[in-house]
C-alpha cells in the first residue's frame, strides 16, 4: 500500500512537472483570422490553431495579418512570446 501511494505521488509530480513546464513550442502556417488579440494560423497539415498575442507581452515582427506567412513561439496555454510575419525572397521563406 505505501508503494503504491508513493508511485501514485511521483506520478502526479512528474504530471505537474509537465504541465507547468509544457510548450506547445513553434506554429507556422498562414493566418487565417485576426479577432481582436487572437489570431488563428492553419498549419501545413491542414489544421489551424487559436493563438493570443498579446499587445503588451508578445514580441511582434512583420505585419500580422490575415494571409500572411507567420511562425509563432507558442505556450502550453495558447499565448504567444513572439510571432513573426514571414516573406518570400526567390522561393525561400526569409524570417
Amino acid at each position: 500500500m505505501k508503494r503504491l501511494i508513493l508511485a501514485a505521488i511521483a506520478v502526479s509530480f512528474i504530471w505537474a512537472g509537465t504541465a507547468l513546464a509544457g510548450d506547445m513550442g513553434n506554429v507556422s502556417g498562414e493566418v487565417t483570422k485576426v479577432d481582436g488579440e487572437m489570431v488563428t494560423i492553419k498549419m501545413a497539415d491542414g489544421s489551424s490553431k487559436a493563438v493570443h498575442v498579446d499587445p503588451k507581452g508578445t514580441k511582434k515582427e512583420g505585419d500580422i495579418k490575415v494571409g500572411a506567412k507567420v511562425s509563432a513561439d507558442v505556450s502550453s496555454s495558447g499565448h504567444a512570446n513572439w510571432i513573426k510575419a514571414m516573406t518570400e525572397d526567390h522561393g525561400a521563406m526569409k524570417k
